[in-house]
Order: C-alpha cells, then sequence, then structure tokens
C-alpha cells in the first residue's frame, strides 16, 4: 500500500504470503513429512507380507489345503447344491458315428429295412407313359408298372394302359422304350406289356396269402408323373380279402377283392408294386378311396390272384376259363327289397347285345330272382354259382318283369360266353323289356314258371 492509501498487487507481496520469512515454503514441508509416512508404512506392509510367504512355504501341502478350505467354506457349500464332486461324475462316451455308405445287414429273419427294399425292388419299378392318338407328342396319363422277367415284360393296371395308341417305358436309369401291348383283363384291372430289352431286374414275387393285418408294407411308383419316380411309402396292411368296386371310365363296374393298405398310394402309383418286409411283391397298387373325408385307404391287388392273370396274358393274351354272361345288375337283399317295394334279386341294368342272355330276351329292368334254382340277391351268390361253370354251359336263369301288383315270371337257359376282360360298354343294351317281347327258350317255345 502507498503513502495514498491505495493498495498495488506485486509478486514480491504474493511471495511473501507464500513462504516463510526465511524464504522456504511451509507447503512443502508439509508434503515432505506425509511423504515420508507413506513409504514408512508401505515398507513395514511389503516386510509383514515376506514374512509370511516365507513361513507358509515351509508348511505342508495338506495344511495349506485345509486353510482353502475353511477360506471358501461358503463357496464349497454353495458348489456342492449345484453338481457333485469330479470324481464322483460319469462321463458317457459320446462318440459321433458316420453313416455307413454301404449297409448290408439284414436281420437273421431276412427281414430288410426300408432303405434295402428301396435299393433292392427300386430298379425293377418302372414309369409308363400313355400317348393317345389324338396327341402323340405329349402323354395323356402315367403310371407305374413292375418287371416280372429279365426279357422285359412288365406287369401294370389295365386303367393305366386304357385306350393308348403308343405307350412307352422308362426305367429307373432314365432309359425309354417302346412298349407293346401284350394283354389286359379289365374284370381284374390288370395289363402286361412288353419292352424290347434284355438283363433287366425283375422283381422277386412274394406270397400274398400269408399276409397278416397289421404287417409292414413299402409301397413304391411315381406319384404325380415321373418327376416324382421312385417316390417311396411306408404303411401297414390294414385289411385284407376287402371287396370294393370300381367304376371305370367306360362307366362300367367291377368288384376286386384287394389288401387295403395305408401306405400313401396316389395317381400315378397305379402299377406299381406293394412290398413285404422281405422286399417281395405282395400285391399291385390299384386304387384308393379319393375323398376329402378319407386318408390313409389305399388298395392293392394280391400278387396270388394276379399271377394266374398274367400267365394267361403272357400265353393267350386274354384270361381263359372264365365265363361271362353279359349283364350289369344291382343286387337287391330282402332288406332293401322290404324296404323299396322291389322284388329281391338282381335289378338288371343293362344287357349286352352280342350275348345270348340278350338272344332270350332278358333286358334292362328285369330282375333275375335265381339262377340254377338258387336264390340270388348278392355278387357273392352270383360269383359262387358262375365260378362252378366254364364258357359253353348253360346257366338256367328265372327272372320277373313288370310292376309289383302285375308281375310276370320267367324262365330261360342261357349259354353262357368267355369273358376276355376287355368288355366294350358300348355293346351294352338299357333299353327296358316290354309285355310283347316274352322270352323264349333256346328251343322257341315259350317257358312260364
Amino acid at each position: 500500500m502507498n503513502e495514498n492509501g491505495e493498495y498495488r498487487y506485486s509478486y514480491e507481496d504474493y511471495n511473501r504470503i507464500s513462504y516463510n520469512p526465511n524464504g522456504t515454503s511451509a507447503r512443502g514441508r508439509n508434503g515432505i513429512k506425509v511423504f515420508a509416512i507413506i513409504v514408512t508404512v508401505l515398507l513395514v506392509i511389503t516386510t509383514t507380507v515376506l514374512l509370511g510367504l516365507t513361513v507358509s512355504s515351509q508348511q505342508p501341502l495338506e495344511s495349506q489345503l485345509s486353510v482353502t478350505t475353511e477360506t471358501s467354506s461358503e463357496v464349497s457349500e454353495s458348489s456342492s447344491m449345484q453338481r457333485p464332486d469330479q470324481d464322483e461324475i460319469e462321463v458317457p462316451e459320446l462318440n459321433i458315428t458316420s453313416h455307413a455308405e454301404e449297409d448290408t445287414y439284414i436281420s437273421s429273419d431276412g427281414k430288410l429295412t426300408t432303405t434295402q427294399i428301396h435299393e433292392k425292388v427300386r430298379p425293377s419299378v418302372v414309369g409308363i407313359l400313355n400317348y393317345s392318338a389324338e396327341n402323340s407328342l405329349t402323354a395323356d396319363s402315367s403310371g407305374s408298372g413292375i418287371i416280372v422277367s429279365s426279357d422285359g415284360y412288365i406287369l401294370t393296371n389295365a386303367h393305366v394302359i386304357s385306350g393308348a395308341a403308343n405307350l412307352v417305358v422308362v426305367l429307373d436309369n432314365n432309359e425309354e422304350y417302346a412298349a407293346q401291348l401284350i394283354g389286359s383283363d379289365v374284370s381284374t384291372d390288370l395289363a402286361v406289356i412288353k419292352i424290347d430289352a434284355e438283363n433287366l431286374t425283375a422283381a422277386e414275387l412274394g406270397d400274398s396269402d400269408q399276409l397278416k393285418v397289421g404287417e409292414p408294407v413299402v409301397a413304391i411308383g411315381n406319384p404325380a408323373g415321373l418327376n416324382l419316380a421312385g417316390s417311396t411309402t411306408r404303411g401297414i396292411v390294414s385289411g385284407l380279402d376287402r371287396t370294393i368296386s370300381v367304376t371305370l371310365e367306360t362307366g362300367e363296374s367291377i368288384s376286386m377283392e384287394v389288401i387295403q393298405t395305408d401306405a400313401a398310394i396316389n395317381p400315378g402309383n397305379s402299377g406299381g408294386p406293394l412290398i413285404n418286409e422281405y422286399g417281395q411283391v405282395i400285391g399291385i397298387n390299384s386304387s384308393r378311396l379319393s375323398s376329402s373325408s378319407y386318408d390313409g385307404i389305399g388298395f392293392a391287388i394280391p400278387v396270388n390272384d394276379a399271377l394266374p392273370v398274367v400267365e394267361d396274358l403272357i400265353q393267350y393274351g386274354y384270361v381263359t376259363g372264365r365265363v361271362k354272361l353279359g349283364i350289369t345288375y344291382y343286387p337287391i337283399s330282402e332288406v332293401v327289397g322290404a324296404m323299396s317295394g322291389y322284388t329281391p334279386g338282381l335289378l338288371v341294368y343293362s344287357v349286352d347285345v352280342t350275348m345270348d342272355v340278350y338272344a332270350k330276351g332278358l333286358r334292362a329292368g328285369d330282375i333275375i330272382t335265381e339262377m340254377d334254382g338258387k336264390s340270388v340277391t348278392s355278387k357273392e351268390a352270383i360269383k359262387t354259382i358262375l365260378d362252378g361253370k366254364k364258357p359253353g354251359d348253360t346257366l338256367k336263369i328265372t327272372f320277373v318283369r313288370g310292376s309289383s301288383d302285375n308281375q310276370a315270371s320267367y324262365s330261360v337257359d342261357v349259354i353262357l360266353g368267355v369273358d376276355t376282360g376287355n368288355s366294350d360298354t358300348s355293346s351294352y343294351s338299357s333299353e327296358p323289356g316290354t309285355a310283347e317281347g316274352v322270352p323264349t327258350t333256346a328251343d322257341g317255345t315259350q317257358s312260364f314258371t
């Protein structure tokens, strides 16, 4: 402060405030004391730790473990709640096994896996393309077939080759061959075709009579065409000796005894094999119930029933020894007749104009009540009677005509024809009989009962 009382800031004044009058800083002296204390403490701690390590290194290992366990008892107790001690854990063998490239294992009873069945039978399954006369460039339909001989005979369904102008067979190696129709049997829905080839892999045929309900089966075929060729499905035998009625494209209805299975059978599978656990063909896939209300109901023709037909088709081109009456009909049971007012029997729907039964006067609308003196009200009844006949035999038919309150009864002797399995439904007449058309017997005389 000057003489006038004014204060002036000067570094000399700041220095005198910060330091002692002798020129030494008070703050610096205090820092030196603190630093000395810290160094002393660190030296004491370091010495203590070194002494402790020296002592512990001289103790046995067991005592060290004991100390460790005691100091970490809480951790040990917590760990023991989660898993046992390492010595108590049994480690399983966790080996990665590669899939064998070739598994030739066959069980002691000869049964095959599905893969082995596919590998065994697939070379015997073919695709069949059906070309119509109107379109020779694009197949109208397709199906499946089974090679039954190494020289080119192939078994399939009659409906697979129906209406074909040309047939092409595609083997499992995609080789194509033109095929010749050997014979077709509509009554059993079976057909045989042949290709000009040698050294083919023929399928092994099994005994369908040995099948049991619940037995595993495999189907191989070409559902939805050749783009899905060789498709393999698996299921069981759901039923045996099923009687089904199948309506053909011609409108004719045929009755078949079949195997029922839940193995997937779709359009294009027709004619392909149904196979047992031994890789043997025991059925020819033929049809299925097609509806949104049904699932897993397919049918196959038993191979035991098919074999005699195949042999006849190859040798003669048709099935020999089988008789044909020449009618289509509706069976009327006693119960249905009582409810409907119809006379029980076989209500004739149509008559083949080329057969003797038409010549003897039987017409649509007539009701057959007896054959050879036996009542007939079902398919099974007429089948039993005709199975004992051969072509050329005579069958006595009794039938009624007219309304229930004005009904006449007649009897005629009909000569049975040969069923070649290729019925032409265009030759069937559905014209009803008339009162004037009184049937006559073979000798031209009227016969009444």
